[in-house]
Order: structure tokens, then sequence, then C-alpha cells
């Protein structure tokens, strides 16, 4: 994540740390697209941390946190080499979509998923 403070808090948006022992264990950025809808970005677990749910934690602390600022939508941007994660957005009630126009979707995108927040 570099120049967090511009490319996510200045507009909006949020970083999250999930943190043990005063130790890092992972971590998510969560950008607003509009008024209505953020995006979550940047997620990370250290490979320490991989397998105690650190992840679910990290996006249920980014859902918790839209519903906080009213937003409808929570939108992610993901690779296909990446099946386990996929498995986790699935269950936390992401769905395929296509990218919203406010969404400036990277090249190495293969994969855009949604979460209805009403």
């Amino acid at each position: 994540m570099h120049n967090p403070d511009q490319a996510y808090l200045l507009n909006g948006g949020f970083i999250f740390f999930a943190m043990l022992d005063d130790k890092c264990m992972g971590k998510v950025a969560l950008k607003r697209l509009d008024e209505d809808s953020f995006e979550f970005a940047k997620l990370f677990v250290y490979p320490e941390a991989r397998g105690l749910g650190v992840a679910t934690k990290l996006i249920e602390r980014c859902i918790s946190r839209c519903r906080e600022n009213d937003a409808k939508e929570l939108w992610l941007q993901t690779t296909m080499s990446m099946p386990q994660a996929h498995k986790l957005y699935y269950k936390l009630g992401f769905e395929d979509k296509a990218a919203p126009k406010q969404m400036d979707v990277l090249n190495r995108t293969e994969k855009i998923m949604v979460i209805d927040l009403h």
C-alpha cells in the first residue's frame, strides 16, 4: 500500500489491520467509489497467519464499515489464480458482476464481485 493516505484515506476510505499480540497479521484497504459504494483492495494476510480466519475478519470489518456508512454495495477485483479466496467471497455473499463505471479496473483483474448491503 503505497501512499495509502492519498489512495484511500483522503477520498473517504479506510485501512484496517488485523493485530495479534502487537503483531500485524493482515491488512486491507477500503476505497470509496462513490456515496453508495466501496471497493476493498490490497487484502493481504501474512503467511504465518493464514488459516486463522484473518481474511474473513478483515472482509467482515469492511462490510460492517460500509454498513456504518450507509453504503449499498461493496466491490472487489480479483484474478482467477485465487480459487480459495473466491470460495471465501462467495461464502460471505459476494456475487460475480460487471464492474461499475466508477471502478478503475486493473489490467490484471479477471473477475469482479459485489455484495449487496441493503
